[in-house]
């Protein structure tokens, strides 16, 4: 089916539209970039920029590099980290309106930017550095080249391929993205006729080439990016199925807004009833259904995040837009949008300022500047520059150390990707400090590591609540993970 170029032809006006709407949302988007306090994953990607690979246990190297080039530019803070986070929150409101006009109309691209802008799962993804951000920029741009490939543009079938790699090599996530555009194809009875041309496979072609650097780096270290991806721990302890599964649908109306997310559900609704006789709707019905059939078996299992659903409930975004007009009543859609955008402002406003909801997440994240200070105090008493490290029991305590040191002295974590750049081996026979954050069995695990601990310095980061430091004399090595 070929779209009407008059139908999709942007008025005068839109283009001043879409300029005002990229503009507010960028300075509003940058301003709580310069603001907010350094979240614990920011910091691990941090760190991984100081130390490039092809791969990491965790995640692909996407957002690694971004934060390398980010910080190269910027310097090593907040905004340097966030930078391309940010910008690709600008460009992914670009490719969503010229997919969405391109599929329905221009009004229809306008109101897409616009509602992409104030739901909050959408609007923190152009904010916080994380896979997501990069996920989300090419999960649209697959979407609209493999529209156009299948419209006859030749040039986009490897665009499209390209675009799925990106994604992948931004988040395993973005494998879904292959099922979605082949399931599309073959079900379209338009696109089955391009599978006796070249085309498809010079798209499947490209695409492989672009994972050809993460595929080596993965056999060549056990797997470790798919392994990790296979066995995430729960982000809730788990309970029955049906409470995992209520909580994780719970979780919805919040990073979609109360009334915001029940519009993602009818237009999801409405993408199903229509994608028999509709290739738009088609094409939406397949950017969603595969990532959402995964998650929500996973969440039985309470392993699925809130935010796991974003690429898919993109499609729903502009089925919403495109249907809008038609939906009664107006006045509950509006509602809908007000609502969405009052909890994306509340939440920038409790990470960007201390409140009495939000003082026990600033004081945290200041303390670990107060951390460091002490860790540095410290570490003279017990050797040499270059002999003395710090040992921390989780990725997130050594990555916030990490960051706030600026690698003046060695954090090693025994295990995910700390292990690589910084194996516990090397330091056996070495003195150390190891920090006890959480207390318990974390640190139970490593408190045997020394051959003895001095008496800790306190060091309070609010709330009532303290990190421990403890002089270690001879590291005696692991033994294992924790």
């Amino acid at each position: 089916m070929r779209t009407d170029r008059s139908r999709t032809a942007p008025r005068p006006h839109h283009a001043g539209a879409l300029l005002a709407i990229i503009v507010v949302s960028t300075l509003i988007r940058s301003a709580a970039a310069l603001v907010v306090p350094l979240l614990d994953d920011e910091a691990h990607y941090w760190v991984w920029s100081r130390h490039l690979m092809w791969g990491y246990p965790d995640h692909p190297p996407m957002i690694a590099a971004l934060v390398a080039v980010g910080t190269w530019l910027l310097g090593d803070s907040a905004p340097g980290i966030r930078l391309f986070p940010v910008l690709l929150g600008t460009a992914s409101t670009v490719v969503l309106y010229v997919l969405t006009r391109r599929l329905f109309s221009p009004s229809a691209g306008l109101r897409a930017a616009l509602l992409f802008q104030v739901l909050p799962a959408f609007a923190a993804g152009g904010i916080i550095a994380a896979p997501d951000a990069p996920l989300g920029f090419f999960w649209l741009a697959a979407m609209l080249f493999g529209w156009m490939a299948t419209r006859g543009v030749g040039w986009a079938w490897p665009a499209a391929g390209a675009a799925v790699g990106l994604a992948v090599q931004s988040k395993l996530a973005g494998g879904a993205l292959a099922l979605s555009l082949a399931g599309f194809v073959l079900t379209t009875p338009s696109g089955r006729g391009w599978l006796r041309t070249r085309w498809p496979y010079l798209a499947a072609a490209t695409g492989a080439l672009v994972l050809v650097p993460l595929v080596r780096w993965n056999a060549a270290h056990e797997w470790a990016t798919l392994t990790r991806a296979l066995v995430v721990d729960p982000w809730i302890e788990p309970m029955t199925a049906p409470a995992n599964v209520a909580a994780f649908v719970g979780s919805q109306f919040v990073y979609y807004g109360p009334l915001g997310f029940p519009i993602l559900l009818a237009a999801l609704a409405a993408v199903a009833a229509r994608a028999r006789r509709d290739d738009r709707f088609r094409l939406l019905l397949w950017g969603a259904a595969p990532t959402l059939l995964v998650v929500a078996l996973s969440s039985t299992r309470a392993l699925a995040k809130p935010h796991y659903t974003a690429p898919a409930l993109l499609s729903a975004l502009i089925a919403a837009v495109a249907l809008w007009p038609q939906w009664r009543p107006q006045r509950l859609l509006r509602a809908g949008v007000l609502t969405s955008l009052a909890v994306t402002l509340a939440a920038i406003v409790l990470a960007a300022v201390p409140t009495p909801v939000s003082s026990a997440f600033h004081q945290e994240a200041a303390g670990w500047h107060q951390v460091a200070c002490e860790i540095e105090r410290v570490a003279p008493t017990l050797g040499r520059p270059g002999e003395v490290f710090v040992l921390a029991e989780t990725y997130q305590a050594g990555s916030q150390i990490a960051f706030a040191l600026q690698e003046r002295l060695p954090v090693v974590v025994p295990f995910r990707g700390f292990v690589l750049w910084q194996p516990p081996a090397r330091w056996v026979g070495r003195n150390g400090v190891l920090v006890d954050h959480l207390a318990g069995a974390p640190f139970d695990a490593l408190s045997g590591a020394f051959e003895r601990l001095e008496s800790p310095f306190v060091v309070p980061i609010g709330a009532g609540r303290a990190v421990r430091l403890y002089p270690g004399i001879n590291f005696r090595g692991l033994g294992g993970s924790p």
